[in-house]
């Protein structure tokens, strides 16, 4: 099995931890057939919870050594997508937004295309505890909520827990899915400024997200010309989007 094979298969049995795990959805963010391999097996594990489903997933599972071509899991998405419809229908996704991909990389990028390609929700961080049960208890909330793209409702437990840091991070996320770009912005500045957090490099690159969706032109390039200058784990992508924006 593969390094980002492995990985994967961690991730879903949370294996992955703190800052590995931090890496691990950064590396989602930025590698789209990455994203696209992991959200697939996210949907199929879905699918796949009766007795008998298992049981061919572990046959498949134990066959997919045997196709050599293509990303891990690629080959045998056929016998999978005949099983399940649901995994069926992601599998189409993945095609369509492939081709959109492909649209926007032959095409001049405008503003909204530009965060059409880079931008996308943070995941969700399960494994995070808080210092008490009841922040503990709001976070799992905001979070059960956030999984289903309900960012409204996960806002109103995220905003319980003003003053944690991963709270404040993922408020800033649903304020960008609810087009509320300047508590956004109010949002991601609070993680920046506290610096002790695992989620200032985050922050920053949503921060010059916000600014392309916003029309700000200005701010958009001095935040990603202070990405781009920095040790981010987002400096490359940060100089990718200033070679369309200067």
């Amino acid at each position: 099995m593969n390094n980002s094979n492995q990985q994967i298969e961690d991730f879903l049995d949370g294996n992955i931890i703190d800052k590995e795990l931090i890496l691990f959805l950064k590396e989602k963010e930025v590698d789209m057939e990455f994203a696209r391999e992991i959200d697939f097996r996210l949907e199929v594990n879905e699918a796949i919870r009766d007795k008998d489903l298992l049981e061919l997933r572990d046959k498949l599972e134990q066959q997919k050594g045997q196709n050599s071509v293509g990303y891990p899991f690629t080959n045998f998405r056929k016998d999978l997508l005949k099983t399940w419809h649901l995994a069926a229908a992601s599998f189409a996704l993945i095609l369509v937004v492939g081709g959109l991909w492909y649209i926007l990389s032959n095409k001049p990028y405008s503003t909204e295309k530009l965060v059409t390609k880079y931008y996308k929700p943070a995941h969700p961080i399960l494994q995070i505890r808080s210092a008490d049960a009841s922040g503990d208890n709001a976070l799992n909330e905001a979070f059960k909520f956030y999984k289903l793209n309900d960012y409204s409702n996960a806002l109103n437990y995220f905003v319980k827990l003003e003053n944690q840091i991963t709270a404040r991070f993922y408020s800033g996320i649903c304020y960008i899915e609810l087009e509320e770009f300047e508590k956004a912005i109010e949002s991601f500045n609070f993680v920046v400024y506290d610096k002790d957090n695992l989620f200032v490099e985050q922050a920053d690159w949503y921060l010059g997200l916000i600014y392309l969706m916003n029309n700000q032109k200005a701010q958009a390039v001095d935040q990603f010309n202070k990405i781009s200058a920095s040790e981010s784990f987002y400096a490359d992508q940060a100089n990718d989007i200033l070679k369309y924006l200067n």
